[in-house]
């Protein structure tokens, strides 16, 4: 009786955690004097968000930066990362977070872009985001 309840609480347990994410693309792209994060789901399942988040060499430290509500599978998300202070051959990473409906949270993916700029512009934005 013991070993069936302890199977049924186990399989119960991993059904409760069984949710997931599956990407088609994550694409990280400069466009102008931005970068533009898109991201497609294949399977979504139990997903209530995205964090996205983004470390720079100035920051040392991921940081989120846009919480976007799921909308289901077989969808393309957008997010247009217009407060980067961008130096020559400045490195930037975005690591993209699920927040399931039961609180947790995992890691879907992480890309890295390289940034060299033919010209630097330094908006109110970028600067701040130097001292995030």
């Amino acid at each position: 009786m013991k070993r069936l309840s302890l199977l049924l609480f186990v399989l119960l347990l991993l059904g409760a955690t069984a949710a997931s994410v599956q990407l088609d693309f994550f694409r990280v792209e400069v466009q102008d004097n931005d970068f533009v994060i898109t991201w497609q789901t294949r399977v979504e399942e139990d997903v209530r968000a995205y964090e996205l988040h983004r470390k720079t060499s100035y920051s040392q430290q991921f940081a989120p930066i846009t919480e976007v509500t799921a909308r289901g599978a077989n969808v393309t998300y957008r997010y247009v990362d217009d407060e980067v202070y961008k130096a020559a051959s400045e490195q930037v990473d975005y690591k993209l977070i699920a927040v399931y409906t039961n609180g947790t949270q995992e890691q879907v993916t992480q890309r890295q872009v390289n940034y060299t700029p033919t010209a630097v512009r330094r908006t109110w934005g970028s600067i701040k985001a130097m001292f995030q």
